[in-house]
């Protein structure tokens, strides 16, 4: 808690969201931002504002974004797997680099205790990806490490953190 109030001021207020925010990203110029809320609503805001800006998903498609941790989006399509409904994957994190291909990669936190690693942008439906076992059941969260080198995940039921190694 800051006891200056003057220190962050708020710039303004996001509204728009139907239930509870899941996820959030800014661009990467930080104009801007999109959310995710556990209606499974995707929506775009002004930076400065916080206002909504209603064409975000045509407006916003070729956009840079300094993360992405939504689990909905045109980059992330490719990793719903067929008859999945939206409870099934926990969490998303793109790595912060390019690898030599010039792709990024996606790793992924779902309900089956699975850590997936997708190839970034993923918009192929039924998209390849690299599967790591080993939570007893659903995975809560997944971060890469700053250097892209290790991924992190945190397991819901059984309460462990693994730490898997990036190849």
């Amino acid at each position: 808690m800051c006891k200056n109030k003057e220190y962050l001021p708020k710039r303004g207020r996001c509204r728009g969201h139907s239930s509870y925010i899941t996820h959030l990203d800014w661009t990467e110029d930080s104009s801007s931002l999109h959310s995710t809320c556990g209606a499974y609503e995707l929506l775009y805001w002004d930076g400065t504002t916080g206002k909504q800006i209603t064409s975000g998903a045509s407006a916003f498609r070729d956009e840079k974004w300094a993360t992405w941790t939504c689990t909905l989006g045109w980059p992330v399509q490719g990793i719903w797997p067929m008859n999945a409904d939206g409870t099934d994957i926990n969490s998303v994190d793109r790595s912060h680099s390019q690898i030599d291909k010039g792709y990024q990669l996606l790793a992924l936190g779902d309900d089956f205790g699975k850590v997936r690693v997708f190839r970034y942008p993923c918009l192929k439906k039924g998209a390849e990806s690299i599967e790591g076992v080993g939570h007893s059941s659903h995975v809560t969260n997944v971060k890469f490490s700053f250097d892209d080198k290790m991924i992190f995940s945190a397991g819901g039921e059984d309460n462990c953190v693994f730490q898997w190694k990036v190849v």
